[in-house]
């Protein structure tokens, strides 16, 4: 008797299945799809490649000198002073920073 409750049992729960699964209702999207130019003369933008991710990218002591330097201006002296004296102390404190909280969650690139 004992065997045919476990068998009732498991029939019940194998049939009744997974009820955490996606559900039938949709959402709409509120983007327009993406068809080509239609007009004449009209150019579509092109995107730059994805910039593969190294081991520099992972640290902020390599990072940070670096987003100083490419967003300073267009005087190579300001740019390099930026990333020196600005920089590398950012990227000192960041290093600290992740070796106590951990990575973030997020990729940069």
């Amino acid at each position: 008797m004992r065997g045919h409750r476990w068998l009732a049992v498991s029939l019940i729960v194998l049939g009744t299945g997974c009820q955490s699964g996606t559900s039938a209702r949709r959402m709409a999207s509120a983007e327009p799809t993406l068809l080509p130019p239609s007009e004449p003369g009209s150019t579509v933008v092109q995107t730059q490649p994805a910039r593969e991710l190294t081991w520099v990218d992972r640290h902020p002591l390599f990072i940070k000198p670096r987003e100083y330097y490419d967003n300073s201006g267009s005087n190579r002296v300001v740019k390099t002073a930026a990333a020196t004296v600005i920089g590398v102390p950012a990227g000192i404190i960041g290093e600290i920073k992740q070796i106590v909280v951990g990575t973030p969650p997020e990729l940069r690139y």
